[in-house]
């Protein structure tokens, strides 16, 4: 094998892959998604783990239909599992910047398939790892998938309810309520609206306590512990915030928004869920936006 051909065969697509993953850290740099070490490992991680059912050319002609059905059936669900991953650590991410995870996919996917073929060619004389290789495409279903689903959802719904701080506000009884099974529920929230990262807190709650009086008291009482620090409900001195609030019973499911006029109980909340609260606008046109990611009515 003479340079020419051994570079091309072998070099190309480490040096492809290390020019690539070197535009990726410069963007990622630029736009902080996540660290570049954090990023180069993950590319390199997920290539290699593509590349190991490449070992599977040991099963020669009897590759074709079954090992490559069997291939694709395995990256369907490595596919899956990225897409969980993602979305559970870096979910805003995921879904404000496709473009930037779709290309880093495909770069893993090419390295990947660099690997797979050298695996299968190693172990199989029929020297058509290359085309074996593209069983690995199907790696990029998932997440290509789930993005098509959440633009679905984000179609608008229905009007649901919302809240608002009372002008005067009301005086809470707490009489009735049972303290005997308090619940810890943990809240989601922008203290302000130009705040860059929610506030994440967990806080005691009757189950049998209208939600809307909750929050309310919620508000008075972190504004209360925390008065340099507190929790924007006014938009002026005569008007309040709306507010719509919202839990995500796991990753593939539809958001279940909340009746600020119904218990705790009576909305299905339980202590294995976040509440995301957001302050809602009725506006023509939608300003930009930093911090609360308020939905305009």
């Amino acid at each position: 094998m003479n340079l020419k051909s051994f570079f091309i065969s072998y070099l190309i697509a480490p040096v492809l892959f290390f020019i690539a993953a070197l535009i990726m850290s410069v963007v990622n740099k630029k736009n902080k998604y996540l660290s570049n070490r954090r990023l180069i490992i993950t590319l390199l991680l997920t290539a290699v783990i593509l590349g190991v059912p490449g070992f599977l050319g040991f099963l020669g002609m009897q590759f074709m239909p079954w090992g490559y059905l069997f291939c694709q059936l395995i990256y369907l669900g490595m596919g899956v599992f990225y897409t969980w991953l993602a979305g559970k650590y870096h979910e805003d991410q995921f879904l404000d910047k496709k473009w930037f995870f779709l290309v880093a996919s495909l770069i893993s996917c090419l390295l990947g398939m660099f690997l797979f073929k050298l695996a299968f060619n190693w172990l199989n004389d029929m020297q058509y790892g290359l085309w074996a290789s593209t069983s690995i495409l199907i790696f990029l279903l998932p997440p290509v998938f789930w993005w098509g689903y959440i633009a679905f959802l984000s179609i608008p719904l229905e009007i649901y309810k919302v809240w608002q701080y009372p002008r005067t506000p009301e005086e809470i009884s707490m009489e009735h309520l049972d303290f005997d099974r308090l619940m810890v529920l943990e809240l989601d929230l922008y203290k302000n609206t130009d705040d860059p990262e929610p506030l994440k807190v967990k806080a005691k709650a009757p189950p049998n306590m209208n939600f809307g009086q909750w929050f309310q008291k919620f508000i008075d009482d972190y504004n209360l512990k925390f008065p340099k620090s507190t929790v924007q409900y006014k938009l002026n001195n005569n008007e309040s915030y709306k507010w719509i609030f919202y839990i995500k019973p796991s990753f593939f499911k539809q958001r279940h928004f909340i009746d600020p006029d119904l218990n705790i109980t009576e909305n299905r909340i339980t202590e294995s869920v976040t509440i995301f609260a957001k302050r809602v606008s009725e506006v023509v046109s939608e300003p930009a936006r930093t911090g609360d990611q308020a939905i305009y009515l």
